[in-house]
Formats: structure tokens, C-alpha cells, sequence
């Protein structure tokens, strides 16, 4: 089965950390992948997708990095995802029915256009986990962090920014 790339991880994880920043600071790429001990290349690839897709807006200059374009509750691990894998499609059919040698290949028994079971069943499949990654956003990770690990971890979190970025600003 496909699975998503680690950028699609990194981008969550990131993004997480953009939602308590102070109003008007911003965080970089670099402080990001610090952080969390990740490649900053990567995470910069992650982060100028997301900016294109509206998800991060970004400053220039000594002050610069980025900060979430929209509330934590309004963006959603499918906005995440399409923004930085792009459209995605858990299954490509190769309309193998037709090569079934019982079949009179110019009086085909379905109608040009139908799927068959399986496509249609894989659509369902698909459509259903584009229908859960709407269903969480960032708000709803930041509040599991929250409850599994308790203020102390967010206080932690906070802490290390004001210390190592905020405060350099």
C-alpha cells in the first residue's frame, strides 16, 4: 500500500509548533529542524509547499520565518497532505477485466466508462481516508499532545523557543 512521505510527518509535527507562537514572532526552518532533530533540508521543501498552498505565511529578512496562515482548528491533515504530497490515489486500476480471454473484446459486457466492483470498492476506500484526514486538524493534535502528555511538555516546548528563538528576535 502507498504511504506518505516523511515530509507529510515532519509538516505535522512542525506545524504543531507554530500554533502558540507569541503574535507577530515567527519560527524558522532551522529552529523547526533543531527542534526536532530532523532534516532541515527536507523540512524546507515541506514548508515552501505549504506556503504555497496557503497552510503558512512566511517574513523575509533577520526577522523571518513562518507562522500558520489559519487557525490550528481550520487546517486539516488533508490540507497538509495535498499541499505537500500533492493530489493522492491509494489505488490506479489497469482495466485488466478486459484481458480475460472469455471476453469478445469488441462487445465488452459493461458500458465504456463503467468501473467494476474492485474500482469502485477502492474509491470507497479512498474517498473514506480522505474523509478521516479531513476530520483532524491541528487543533486536535495540539489537544491529544495536550492530554498524553500533559502541560508540562507544552510549557517545555514554549520554553525552549522563548529561550532559543523568541528571545534571539
Amino acid at each position: 500500500m502507498p504511504t506518505l512521505g516523511k515530509n507529510v510527518e515532519y509538516a505535522i509535527h512542525s506545524l504543531v509548533y507554530l500554533i502558540d507562537n507569541p503574535e507577530g514572532i515567527t519560527i524558522t526552518v532551522r529552529d523547526l529542524a533543531n527542534f526536532q532533530n530532523i532534516s532541515e533540508s527536507y523540512l524546507a521543501k515541506a514548508f515552501t509547499k505549504l506556503k504555497k498552498a496557503g497552510v503558512v505565511r512566511s517574513n523575509i529578512g533577520v526577522k523571518g520565518g513562518y507562522k500558520l496562515a489559519r487557525s490550528a482548528s481550520e487546517i486539516t491533515f488533508l490540507d497538509i497532505v495535498l499541499a505537500v504530497e500533492g493530489e493522492i490515489s491509494f489505488f490506479e486500476c489497469n482495466e485488466i477485466r478486459g484481458n480475460c480471454v472469455l471476453l469478445d473484446k469488441e462487445n465488452l459486457p459493461w458500458k465504456k466508462g463503467q468501473y467494476c466492483a474492485i474500482h469502485l470498492a477502492m474509491i470507497e476506500t479512498e474517498n473514506k481516508i480522505k474523509e478521516s484526514l479531513q476530520e483532524k486538524n491541528l487543533q486536535w493534535v495540539h489537544d491529544t499532545i495536550r492530554r498524553q502528555y500533559g502541560q508540562e511538555m507544552i510549557d517545555k516546548t514554549q520554553n525552549w523557543f522563548q529561550t532559543n528563538v523568541f528571545d534571539s528576535k
